[in-house]
């Protein structure tokens, strides 16, 4: 069994996805680059399975993906999450409101002796220095329900812990476990050239 250039290059364009959601100007980009990345992590899979399943030694290697795919919460949300986006009509992610956090910049409480906004424009009088943090709109993952199962956005990989609203960084792990197994398979499955 050869190495099958394509395979490798399924995964660039992934790769190209979660950089387009890194850059977006726009939350409609984002989700539109978002359910790109799905599709073609989904599809990346699919011709795997089609091209290293010719492979005598795949039935006993393939086991421990195919049960990762199936039990790790973060791989079977990214699975199932493409196939609600395919065969549903339910939303796969929502837009958040950003908003804006007015905090003490040192302790824990903080006294305003006024605040006034104007044309967009936060200003206040306090007598001690304050911390204001503002928060972007964002699109955060929704719980996803493919084939009558309900697949929670996902808080862990692999026993790790990950940070579902940091959309960007679940793809980017997402996308770092099938690279893994991108490269184990072709050192396992493929004859050397």
């Amino acid at each position: 069994m050869q190495q099958l250039p394509s395979l490798r290059e399924m995964l660039v364009r992934c790769n190209d996805a979660v950089q387009e959601m890194a850059s977006a100007q726009s939350l409609e980009a984002f989700e539109s680059a978002w359910i790109e990345y799905l599709h073609r992590l989904e599809r990346f899979w699919n011709k795997s399975l089609s091209h290293f399943g010719k492979s005598p030694k795949w039935a006993g290697w393939s086991g421990r993906y195919q049960t990762e795919r199936r039990k790790d919460q973060l791989l079977a949300y990214l699975t199932n999450a493409r196939g609600a986006d395919e065969h549903t009509v339910a939303p796969i992610t929502e837009r958040s409101a950003g908003g804006v956090g007015i905090n003490a910049a040192e302790g824990n409480s903080l006294y305003i002796e006024r605040m006034e906004v104007r044309n967009g424009e936060i200003f206040i009088q306090s007598p001690q220095a304050i911390k204001v943090t503002f928060f972007p709109d964002r699109v955060r993952l929704l719980p996803v329900t493919n084939r009558g199962r309900t697949y929670p956005v996902p808080v862990s990989h692999l026993g790790q812990s990950l940070d579902p609203n940091d959309v960007v960084q679940v793809a980017r792990v997402g996308l770092g476990y099938y690279e893994n197994f991108l490269a184990t398979a072709e050192g396992f499955l493929c004859q050397p050239r």
